[in-house]
């Protein structure tokens, strides 16, 4: 069921502008410089994955917290304080060097329906990752925190798994 939903999701991808974005893209001179330099995929790929590896080990800590297994005696607001950086830069990094493997090969990445899903991910679960890390602070400093939180927290890093899922996917999903 999944995967006819994946593949009508590809078909539709591909009636789409997508195609000719994809084209189009890999004919300009940073998606050929990408192209023809063998180590700059991989390059990129290493900042990408190290900035993943930042952004997610920070929530993995965040909301480990919340759940009560993660960090010494700290509050959250304090292991708050030190992740939440970490997850901003490797937002930005991330976002950089996302655009990097786009521009490098386009037409695996645009018309991939994994790829579309992870996006998607992205766009839900960074907002929420946000707001509830406000919100939890705020919890916090007036009592203890409800099953609810720890629902959330558990639904985030599960969130976050499946960004990471995704972006692996990617290379073996047919386009």
């Amino acid at each position: 069921m999944i995967g006819d939903l994946l593949f009508q999701f590809a078909e539709w991808l591909r009636s789409t502008f997508l195609n000719d974005l994809a084209f189009w893209l890999e004919t300009t001179a940073l998606s050929q410089w990408i192209v023809t330099n063998f180590w700059a995929i991989p390059a990129i790929q290493v900042f990408h994955i190290s900035a993943l590896a930042a952004l997610f080990g920070s929530a993995l800590m965040i909301n480990l917290k919340v759940l009560g297994i993660g960090g010494s005696g700290a509050s959250y607001a304090d292991t708050a304080k030190r992740f939440v950086p970490w997850m901003n830069w490797g937002f930005v990094v991330l976002l950089i060097s996302g655009l990097g493997l786009i521009v490098g090969e386009p037409i695996r990445e645009l018309p991939n329906p994994i790829f579309w899903v992870k996006m998607i991910l992205i766009v839900i679960t960074l907002p929420i990752s946000l707001l509830f890390n406000a919100r939890v602070a705020r919890v916090e400093a007036s009592g203890a925190l409800t099953g609810s939180y720890k629902f959330g927290a558990a639904l985030l890093i599960v969130l976050w798994c499946s960004i990471m899922f995704g972006g692996r996917w990617i290379a073996y999903a047919p386009v």
